[in-house]
C-alpha cells in the first residue's frame, strides 16, 4: 500500500521477485516418477523365497558333500608329490663358508651400526675395519679389542679416531666371536693384506685361549704393544675348519 492511498497496491503481481513458475517446476522435479511397467521394485516375498532356497541348498551340500567322495578318485601306488627344490645352500656349503655366513650374521647384528656393513666406519668417531692394520696384522690384538673394548684415541690407516668401544666378551661366546673375527679378517679386501701363512681363520679354541690370557678392563692402545701376531694355534683348513696337516 502507498502512504497517499492505502487501497492502492505498491506493485503489481508481475513485479514479484520470485517466479511462481520456477518454484512449481523445482517442486515437481523433486517428486519421484511413477514406476513404469517392468521397473517395479522386487517384492519382499521374493527376497524371503530366495533366502529359504539358499538355506535348504547349503544344508543339502553340508549333509551330502555335494555328491563328492574320495572313493571316486583313482589311487596310484607309490605316488607322492616331490618336495620343492631347496632355495638355500646350507646343506652343501663347505664348513668354512657356513662359518663366514654366521660371522656376517653376528657382525650385522652387533657391529654394523658403528662400523657399517661395508666396514668403512664413521669419520672421526668409529674407525674402519676395512684396510685396518688392527685387523690384518694379527688376530691376537683384534681379539683383545673385541673382548675388552677399547678407550681413547686410535690411529687407523693414517687417520685418528676417538671414541669408546663396548667390550663384547659377555655378549658373544667363543664360537660367535671366532666367526665374527673370521668374517672381518676375510672381508673388504683385508684378506689381500694378511701376512704370509695367515689365511684369516679364527677358531673357537683360539678365542677361548685369548679370553683366558687377555682379560684387560679399560683397554687402551698402549696395552696392545707387542701383540701384533696371530693367536697361537694350528693352521686351519678354510673348507673343513679342521687343522691342516703339517708339511
Amino acid at each position: 500500500m502507498s502512504e497517499s492511498d492505502p487501497d492502492k497496491p505498491t506493485h503489481s503481481d508481475y513485479d514479484e521477485k520470485v517466479s511462481v513458475v520456477s518454484e512449481h517446476a523445482a517442486a515437481a522435479a523433486r517428486e519421484k516418477p511413477d514406476p513404469k511397467d517392468g521397473n517395479e521394485p522386487v517384492s519382499l516375498w521374493g527376497f524371503f523365497i530366495a533366502g529359504i532356497a539358499l538355506i535348504v541348498g547349503a544344508g543339502y551340500l553340508g549333509a551330502t558333500n555335494g555328491g563328492f567322495s574320495n572313493d571316486s578318485f583313482t589311487f596310484v601306488e607309490d605316488y607322492f608329490v616331490k618336495p620343492a627344490p631347496s632355495t638355500g645352500e646350507e646343506s652343501v656349503l663347505p664348513v668354512g663358508v657356513k662359518w663366514m655366513k654366521e660371522g656376517k650374521k653376528h657382525y650385522s647384528a652387533i657391529c654394523a651400526a658403528c662400523h657399517q656393513t661395508t666396514g668403512a666406519g664413521q669419520a672421526g668417531i668409529y674407525p674402519p675395519l676395512a684396510n685396518s692394520e688392527w685387523v690384518y696384522e694379527g688376530s691376537e690384538r683384534l681379539a683383545m679389542i673385541i673382548l675388552n673394548g677399547i678407550q681413547g684415541p686410535i690411529t687407523v690407516d693414517g687417520k685418528s679416531y676417538n671414541s669408546v668401544m663396548t667390550p663384547w666378551k659377555d655378549a658373544l661366546n667363543d664360537k660367535q666371536m671366532a666367526q665374527v673375527m673370521t668374517y672381518i679378517r676375510l672381508s673388504w679386501g683385508n684378506d689381500q693384506l694378511l701376512k704370509n701363512g695367515d689365511n684369516g681363520i679364527v677358531t673357537e679354541e683360539m678365542i677361548k685361549s685369548a679370553r683366558a690370557t687377555h682379560d684387560i678392563p679399560g683397554l687402551k692402545v698402549s696395552d696392545l704393544e707387542g701383540f701384533n701376531k696371530n693367536i697361537d694355534g694350528p693352521m686351519i683348513d678354510p673348507e673343513t675348519m679342521q687343522p691342516m696337516a703339517a708339511e
